[in-house]
């Protein structure tokens, strides 16, 4: 067997396509595995978190006050365990056999000890299978003939060339120019080579357009990406692509232009599969996490069944919080809705979301987080086949994961370990998404050029060599010890590289795309403000007069010749009147409310858009917070308060207790984010608002004389457009028989007294007919500012201890009602006709804008209230 062995080449396809049984090219994983398996050391996979979990408690049965890390792991178990791991997993490959030389420090003396448990827990890293591969070797042949290396032996760790010591090798050579000394190409090749083996020249390069050297840049990726699309369509011939940056984007151009997918694959922990879990275990903790809960329902994949998920993800959005009666009213729709179903449903809900929880001090049963990871696996697995290939893969990554963490809690089990902590979870989990999952959908396609994302692993010479988004490399990062450290493990055997040498590599290795390049080499830089390669810098200083060309410039040029031409599709222009076809009519609704009735009135295209055209803003973006929940919150309160037999007539001491139970539990139920940390000011606030308000509606009522209250009293009738309907705050009655309508509102006491004067209050109206058409009178109105605990009227016949806010036109209701049918003919008129005015701010009304004499003149809405401000058209 001919093997080519390269440190970068795992994962990669840097040389062509060809016949190569008995003749693989391998990186370190792929020959560590080939090897295991001739000297029969193969053992199971074991993961990353699974280590993580064995090496803490190695250092737990170690740990004393006078350990260095004996602080950090009393906060955080986990993250201590897989950074100190990672720094043994590092001194193992460099060399290290867990000895300590003599004067070492605290940290690695301290390690040295840790290797005890470690020999009998910890399953062995990558350097201790290849001290193991090497003494094998030592005894023992294997099956290969020769083994070329595509990097210098003195790069490789000290494990590795331990291993490589035992095996036929051929050294790699240096990598040479491969373009016509004759050109630019070669010139700068032949520059490059000189300037990296330590001979400078001042001679600049003289710049021609041969066509050997291209440099482009766009002003976006995607443009970019669709300029290489194109040249990849009209010739693949002996092309090699490196691809550093933005991959995948490159790869879904390719996809979208026809052209082959390269297979690119950025892995992402954003991966849906990958955030089930996480979400899952989220739930687990006391108090409730209402953001977590709403993203685990609104997530596309999920052990709650997806006919029931949206739903309640819409209740626990409006009213954030588990078992109010909203949450209590979607529950039972759903059972009665899919009866064949509910037992499942029931099953769900209890244990995914109506369960126990527990503090974060305390932590959570280790025996319910391996119920759930356990389930989520199986919800997995039981996904793994079908037609969809994509969504099996999906499934796999998801019960991959699942599989590791279930793994590492059966490892804390095992232990005889009870309760994990949430710190500990979270890290753990975090291990078993550190990495995260490719796209599935973005494999590799029939027709792809040889590709690589790390320069150091193109092997072979090409025709063209496309340097794609030729951005900065990341640095290797430095060494977390002190030069203390570092001399006492080169000591005790560990020879780790100095960085200058690291950065020397990898600048070598970033010269191959360069010098591998026969007749053309295109660099494709990244936007204009974002760092670019080190080696663009060096060539710029080669290279005289080297520019990189607009790719805009390109496209435009070449959108005869090949290219579609990109056409400009101007955004719509703002205007105040939108005009419909005549063969268009919208009918009027049958059925209306305040609402719909408001925003008719005040801006047809906001009724047009959302009850015509039926288009609404997501309800699933956020949890209610601030004003609208305080407002539901107090709303449901006070709906409680009433509804309770004798609340007229109870006393301040029965009522402040009936309070302090009552809020905690709508709190708990409908506004749980108000119980995340970092929000006890704002519940403390809230908690005060509301007991004022309720005790001042209580004092205002009993000095009416009201002796009958109902919350949110449901009203319906008919106007001259067809059905009215509306839901009243309160609806509250003296023994006399009058009644008034009280419309409670959070905060804007100001506004709605203005409101008030201006003969503006179009709710309390609508709902004032709705009553009078009831009850054969019209009642008396108000408004009740909950945060200032104020009552506005307009006048204080029905409420003599409210504040009075009287009308400047001093209308009755009745003939208010007047004028707003009159407003509605007036714009229904306008609809029938085709006209839709566009009533937002920064468009100048018409004479057609102004309403009729006797009727209600519109008023103009708040446009952050306004989810269709973005289709009202665009200014220049």
């Amino acid at each position: 067997m001919r093997i080519t062995f390269g440190l970068h080449l795992d994962g990669e396809q840097g040389w062509r396509p060809a016949h190569r049984l008995g003749e693989p090219v391998l990186g370190p994983l792929g020959l560590l595995d080939l090897l295991e398996t001739q000297l029969g050391l193969l053992r199971a996979e074991c993961p990353l978190p699974e280590r993580v979990t064995q090496y803490r408690e190695c250092l737990r049965r170690l740990d004393a006050p006078a350990r260095f890390y004996h602080a950090s792991f009393g906060i955080d178990p986990v993250g201590t365990a897989a950074t100190l791991l990672s720094w043994r997993d590092i001194w193992q490959l460099h060399g290290w056999s867990g000895e300590c030389a003599r004067g070492a420090g605290a940290r690695i003396a301290d390690l040295a000890a840790v290797e005890v448990a470690a020999r009998e827990l910890l399953v062995p890293s990558i350097g201790e299978r290849l001290a193991r591969v090497a003494g094998s070797l030592r005894t023992r042949p294997v099956q290969v003939e020769c083994l070329e290396l595509a990097d210098p032996q003195t790069v490789f760790p000290r494990r590795w060339q331990e291993v490589l010591a035992q095996l036929p090798v051929r050294e790699a050579a240096a990598c040479q120019p491969a373009a016509d000394p004759g050109t630019v190409l070669g010139k700068l090749q032949r520059a490059l080579r000189a300037a990296h083996d330590g001979v400078k020249s001042e001679e600049k390069i003289a710049w021609a357009d041969d066509g050997s050297l291209r440099v482009v840049r766009a002003e976006t990726a995607l443009v970019a990406a669709r300029w290489l699309a194109h040249e990849l369509t009209t010739s693949q011939k002996d092309v090699a692509l490196v691809a550093g940056e933005r991959r995948t984007l490159l790869d879904v151009t390719l996809d979208a232009a026809d052209v082959a997918r390269q297979g690119f694959q950025d892995p992402s922990p954003l991966a849906p599969a990958l955030q089930l879990l996480p979400l899952a275990l989220a739930l687990v903790w006391e108090p409730l996490d209402v953001h977590a809960l709403l993203q685990f329902l609104a997530h596309p994949v999920g052990p709650v069944p997806g006919y029931a998920r949206q739903r309640l993800a819409e209740v626990v959005a409006e009213f954030p919080g588990i078992g109010g009666p909203r949450w209590r009213a979607a529950v039972g729709e759903l059972l009665q809705r899919h009866p064949q179903r509910a037992a499942e449903l029931r099953q769900a809900l209890a244990s995914w979301v109506e369960h126990a929880r527990y503090g974060p001090g305390q932590g959570a049963p280790i025996a319910m987080l391996l119920q759930r990871s356990r389930a989520i696996r199986a919800y997995f697995s039981a996904r793994l086949v079908g037609a969809d290939a994509n969504r099996a893969a999906a499934a796999a990554t998801g019960a991959a994961q699942a599989g590791a963490v279930t793994a590492a809690l059966e490892a804390f089990a095992a232990r005889g370990e009870s309760t994990l902590a949430r710190a500990e979870l979270e890290a753990l989990v975090a291990q078993c998404m550190a990495r995260g999952a490719p796209n599935s959908a973005l494999h590799a396609q029939v027709g792809r050029v040889p590709s690589v994302s790390d320069p150091g692993a193109l092997l072979e010479s090409f025709d063209r060599v496309i340097w794609w988004q030729m951005g900065a490399p990341a640095l290797p990062p430095h060494y977390p010890w002190s030069a203390r450290e570092l001399a006492s493990l080169a000591e005790a055997g560990v020879a780790l590289p100095p960085l200058a040498e690291v950065l020397q590599r990898r600048s070598e290795d970033a010269l191959r795309p360069v010098l591998k390049a026969r007749r053309q080499l295109v660099l494709v830089l990244p936007p204009q403000g974002a760092e670019v390669h080190p080696l663009w810098q060096e060539i710029q200083w080669l290279a005289a007069g080297v520019q990189p060309v607009a790719l805009e410039n390109i496209l435009a040029a070449d959108a005869g010749s090949g290219l579609p031409p990109l056409v400009h599709a101007p955004l719509p222009r703002r205007r105040r009147w939108w005009t419909l076809p005549r063969t268009v009519q919208i009918p009027a609704r049958p059925r209306e409310s305040y609402s719909s009735l408001d925003v008719f009135l005040n801006a047809p295209h906001q009724w047009v858009l959302q009850y015509a055209a039926r288009l609404s803003p997501s309800n699933l973006l956020g949890v209610a917070d601030t004003n609208r929940l305080y407002g539901n919150l107090a709303h449901r309160l006070i709906e409680r308060f009433f509804r309770m037999p004798g609340a007229l007539a109870l006393g301040e001491d029965a009522r402040q207790a009936w309070f302090a139970r009552e809020f905690a539990a709508v709190v708990a139920e409908e506004g749980a984010v108000l119980r995340l940390p970092g929000r006890r000011g704002d519940c403390e606030r809230l908690r005060h608002a509301v007991q004022e308000a309720i005790a001042v509606l209580q004092r205002q009522f009993v000095a009416a004389g009201v002796e009958a209250v109902e919350p949110e009293r449901a009203l319906a009738g008919r106007f001259r457009g067809g059905e009215l309907e509306g839901v009243a705050d309160l609806v509250v009655r003296k023994r006399s028989g009058e009644s008034a309508i009280v419309d409670m509102k959070w905060s804007g006491g100001n506004h709605y007294r203005e409101r008030l004067v201006e003969d503006r209050h179009l709710q309390l109206l609508v709902y004032a007919q709705l009553l009078q058409q009831e009850t054969g009178a019209w009642p008396g109105v108000a408004y009740f500012i909950l945060e200032a605990a104020r009552l506005l009227a307009l006048d204080e016949r029905f409420f003599p201890a409210a504040s009075a806010v009287p009308s400047r036109a001093t209308e009755s209701l009745e003939l208010l009602w007047e004028r707003f049918i009159a407003a509605w003919q007036w714009r229904r008129s306008q609809l029938d006709a085709g006209a839709i005015e566009v009533a937002v701010e920064g468009i100048e009304p018409t004479p057609e804008s102004t309403a009729p004499a006797a009727a209600l003149a519109p008023e103009a809405l708040r446009a952050d209230y306004d989810d269709y401000r973005w289709l009202a058209g665009w200014e220049d």
